[in-house]
């Protein structure tokens, strides 16, 4: 969203680098145009479509470009006909540990070829991974990575997915959706900021899990929780408190980014901010207004 809204904003450095700062903002932006970023992607082509079958046929020629130019250019696919099914798998378990396996079965393919598979996807960055945190602090750790396409629009058209069918109570795949959002900024974020940063996650056998772990160089620890939802509670923040308390000063920030309108302190480190703190709370300039 920087390069839409021009804000330029390094959130690691000049954000949460300084917590305290983010509280007592209120963030313009709705629910309801959050949910039409998630469903628009960051593809310039497809940011001025009004028309959502405009976006499918184009999200269609980009796959089958990607799948039948690019990645044959330098790869040996036996199984041509998986890789979208393979894509639009990853789309839809967004969040989810990736055990290479276990897709496989799905797609009648083994575990070597699913990872395989992957590796190409990758490599032309239609998808990205976010490996697990570990840490000699905490036992019992999962270490399955999650993947997700490094496009939100890509991903909501795999799921034949628009901002109407997310508005409706109980949609599934908002949740994915918007993580996968958040994941395609901080990716766009980290070659930006002047910190250089890990983008991992944390997932344990007691249950415990942090969507999304920065890690900078010299050790200090970024967590952030993804909530589809535009009224977050503290308990959201539940595995943020977990952690800080672990990992003591190493822990730099923890929050919540949900999709209401104003901060919250939970306490020491540990806020819920609008996911537009992402961008500064900057709005795109022509829909200011």
């Amino acid at each position: 969203m920087t390069e839409r809204t021009r804000s330029g904003e390094d959130f690691l450095h000049t954000r949460l680098g300084k917590p305290q700062e983010l509280l007592g903002v209120t963030s313009s932006w709705t629910r309801d145009q959050y949910l039409e970023l998630v469903v628009t992607g960051s593809f310039p082509e497809v940011v001025g479509m009004a028309n959502q079958n405009s976006r499918r046929r184009w999200f269609a020629g980009y796959l089958r470009t990607i799948i039948e130019r690019d990645i044959r250019e330098f790869a040996d696919i036996r199984h041509a006909q998986a890789l979208p099914r393979l894509t639009s798998m990853i789309a839809a378990r967004a969040g989810s540990s990736f055990i290479a396996s276990d897709v496989g079965n799905g797609l009648s393919l083994s575990g070597e070829t699913v990872s395989n598979y992957l590796r190409y996807l990758e490599t032309v960055f239609l998808v990205a991974s976010a490996p697990a945190w570990s840490t000699n602090l905490v036992s019992r750790l999962t270490k399955a990575p999650k993947v997700f396409l490094t496009d939100s629009g890509l991903a909501a058209n795999l799921g034949n997915t628009d901002a109407d069918s997310l508005r409706r109570p109980g949609q599934r795949a908002l949740g994915s959706l918007v993580e996968t959002f958040v994941f395609a900024e901080l990716l766009k974020l980290k070659s930006l900021t002047c910190d250089a940063f890990e983008i991992m996650h944390y997932r344990d056998r007691d249950g415990r899990e942090v969507d999304f772990i920065l890690e900078t160089p010299d050790g200090r620890i970024y967590a952030i929780e993804v909530k589809a939802s535009a009224s977050p509670h503290s308990d959201d923040a539940r595995h943020l408190t977990w952690l800080r308390d672990k990992l003591g000063s190493r822990f730099t920030a923890g929050i919540v980014l949900h999709l209401g309108a104003k901060g919250l302190s939970y306490g020491d480190r540990i806020l819920s901010l609008p996911l537009s703190a992402l961008w500064g709370h900057a709005t795109v300039p022509n829909e200011e207004g």
